[in-house]
C-alpha cells in the first residue's frame, strides 16, 4: 500500500482529500502546517507528498526546500496543491522543481490520475 502525506492547514480540505485517497487504498498521513509536514516526511517516509503553499510556521516552498534532498534521493513525487493561481505563483511553483502545481479547487479524479501517473513513473 502506497503512503501519501498531505500537508495542508485547511482542515476541510485535508480531511476530504484524506478520505478520498483512502477510498482508493492509499495509506494517508496528514500534517496541519509546514513544520509538522517536515517532521512527518522523516518519520513516516511517504511515497508521495501533497503540500499546500500558504501555511503557518513554514510555507510550502520552505517545506520543499528543506526536504528536497530526501525526496530526490528516495524518488518521492511532490506536488503543490494551492489556491494561488496568479501567473507569478504558477511560474514560481513550476520553477521550484516540484513534480506538479495543482490549483484549488481541483477535480478529484484529475488529482487521483496525476497521483497514479507520478507514482507509476517513480517505479519505472
Amino acid at each position: 500500500m502506497e503512503r501519501i502525506l498531505i500537508i495542508e492547514d485547511n482542515l476541510n480540505i485535508r480531511e476530504n482529500l484524506e478520505e478520498y485517497l483512502m477510498l482508493y487504498d492509499y495509506e494517508v498521513f496528514t500534517a496541519q502546517n509546514g513544520l509538522e509536514g517536515v517532521n512527518a516526511v522523516h518519520e513516516k517516509k511517504p511515497d508521495f507528498i501533497i503540500c499546500d503553499i500558504s501555511m503557518p510556521i513554514k510555507n510550502g516552498y520552505e517545506v520543499f526546500k528543506e526536504i528536497r534532498p530526501f525526496i530526490k534521493e528516495n524518488k518521492i513525487p511532490f506536488i503543490f496543491l494551492t489556491a494561488s493561481a496568479q501567473e507569478k505563483d504558477l511560474a514560481q511553483g513550476k520553477a521550484s522543481g516540484a513534480d506538479a502545481y495543482v490549483v484549488k479547487p481541483y477535480n478529484s479524479e484529475d488529482l487521483l490520475s496525476l497521483i497514479r501517473t507520478l507514482l507509476n513513473n517513480r517505479n519505472l
